[in-house]
């Protein structure tokens, strides 16, 4: 006869078995965009299009450096996985630790240079094969690729009048290396620009944002330049690069497309496992295998699996907490290719039926996407869909009793966060929020309502309103409490009508439930 702990792990082993073929079906049916992902990426042509975009607005007596973060310790002897800084990845499609490209657009021998490690079959023995310099040019289209160690003697070279590669003369006679930039710093005319990040003084309100400190190698360099060379000006090179980035070529939102056709197939074979599973990270482990077994590195951002009353923490971490049957489960995930992230939320009961509470407030979030989905388009500023986004929901907070007006604030006591933010290289893609929507961006549309009994009547909010009222929501509370939706698309502004590139995931509530019962998606 079995073992009680032997039927746990042969049913684990079918519930694996289970996902396995699930994701093997979503692998056949996904659809990469707009070709097999193999072909997906952004030229070295267009990597030096956007180059050349950099070295126009800089002006003639700069110089931009950037660099790589460090490879950051784990444990013992064990580092994080590697994530290139994204600015550097923008500009040349290098994703190599201990890389940095400098940029003068002054000269024309060192007008574009790529500092990347040798090949050192040494260290190559331990984490594995370090690319050619070749292969780098063939990458990014930069011709010129010195090694990393040399990077600190080139811009030394350049501020000091130091010949730079000159083997050909006794060092005393030879001539500087980048002599308009010399030329600059002698006229007090030259600029160093650094990818310095957002600056600020003191805590960020909220825990947002926020410098790397001492282990800013930018911020250490600026430091070290200003002391060194008051005649030289350093400038934050930040902005310049966010303001690039918020538009998406061809090439970038064929591989944000296919970041979300794997993400979709993760979330379907999430659904399925939710049916069956125990706990919430047993269905995150099916999510994050599904990214990997279609093709994704990684995730782009920790995955957020929540269940029953954890549907209405917004960042919840994802743990072992028991899946309740009768409850809702809120994936908040992405799927992250070449660098480019995915960013979808669904929530769906974990029994595959909505009861009319859950279906109440998750019509409540589906009717306020769909409404404000078709506005999505050029010359709008998000922050006015934001404020629509709140009407609307604060008019079916009303129609539920969980507000006594359709009023903004009180909507706030359910939804507070923002409706969307872009997305790309993050999750929470470069926004300057003095700009409106564009041709070519790509956003998130995320509406969200979040029953928490506690917190509402502890709101300043709640607190003024008169007795009677307090006591119509106190009943609609216990009613919807615990209950968390939160529905998120990915949408690409386009000409006309937005591209609603998360539409084969199944969001509209019998969509969902044909889906879980097994009469959709296989």
């Amino acid at each position: 006869m079995m073992s009680s702990n032997k039927r746990t792990l042969a049913l684990a082993a079918l519930c694996l078995a289970g996902a396995v073929t699930a994701a093997a079906q979503d692998a056949a049916a996904t659809k990469a965009a707009p070709t097999d992902a193999a072909t997906l990426g952004v030229p070295a042509a267009e990597y030096a299009a956007r180059r050349q975009h950099v070295l126009d607005a800089l002006g003639d007596d700069a110089l931009l450096v950037l660099t790589s973060p460090p490879e950051r310790p784990r444990n013992g002897d064990t580092t994080w996985p590697f994530r290139q800084d994204d600015d550097l990845l923008y500009l040349t499609g290098v994703a190599e630790p201990e890389t940095s490209l400098v940029l003068m657009p002054g000269e024309e021998t060192y007008r574009q240079v790529l500092f990347a490690r040798d090949r050192d079959p040494q260290q190559e023995a331990w984490t594995g094969f370090i690319p050619e310099h070749d292969e780098l040019t063939r990458t990014s289209g930069v011709e010129e690729i010195q090694s990393s160690g040399a990077l600190r003697r080139f811009v030394m070279a350049a501020l000091n009048g130091w010949s730079y590669g000159q083997s050909d003369l006794y060092r005393y006679y030879r001539r500087p290396a980048m002599p308009h930039f010399l030329a600059a710093v002698h006229e007090g005319r030259a600029t160093v620009w650094l990818d310095l990040g957002d600056r600020f003084l003191g805590p960020v309100p909220g825990g947002h944002g926020g410098s790397a400190g001492g282990e800013d190698a930018a911020r250490r360099l600026a430091d070290e330049l200003r002391a060194a060379f008051p005649e030289v000006e350093i400038r934050n090179a930040t902005p310049l690069l966010s303001g690039l980035r918020e538009v998406k070529s061809d090439a970038e939102v064929a591989l944000i497309q296919r970041a979300i056709d794997v993400t979709g197939a993760a979330i379907r074979a999430g659904m399925r496992r939710a049916l069956t599973a125990e706990t919430e990270n047993q269905i995150q482990a099916t999510v994050e295998f599904t990214f990997r077994d279609l093709g994704a590195c990684c995730w782009g951002f920790p995955s957020i699996v929540a269940a029953g009353d954890h549907t209405t923490i917004l960042h919840y971490p994802a743990g072992d907490a028991p899946v309740p049957r009768d409850g809702l489960i809120l994936l908040d995930v992405g799927a992250e290719v070449a660098g480019y992230t995915a960013d979808v939320t669904r929530t769906f009961p974990a029994d595959g039926t909505f009861s009319p509470e859950q279906r109440a407030i998750y019509d409540a979030v589906y009717r306020t996407s769909r409404a404000v989905l078709p506005k999505m388009r050029p010359g709008v500023a998000y922050s006015d869909l934001n404020l629509e986004a709140t009407d609307l929901l604060a008019a079916e907070l009303h129609a539920l009793g969980l507000v006594s007006a359709v009023d903004r604030k009180q909507a706030e006591m359910y939804f507070f966060h923002g409706l969307g933010h872009p997305l790309g290289l993050q999750v929470h893609d470069e926004f300057d929020r003095t700009r409106v929507l564009e041709t070519g961006m790509v956003w998130t549309l995320e509406p969200g309502l979040y029953v928490r009994p506690a917190d509402v009547e502890a709101s300043a909010t709640f607190k003024a309103l008169p007795a009677e009222e307090q006591a119509t929501i106190r009943a609609a509370l216990e009613r919807y409490a615990g209950l968390g939706v939160r529905i998120e698309d990915d949408v690409l502004i386009t000409d006309g009508a937005p591209r609603l590139m998360t539409a084969e995931i199944p969001a509209e509530p019998g969509e969902i439930e044909a889906f879980m019962a097994g009469q959709a998606g296989r």
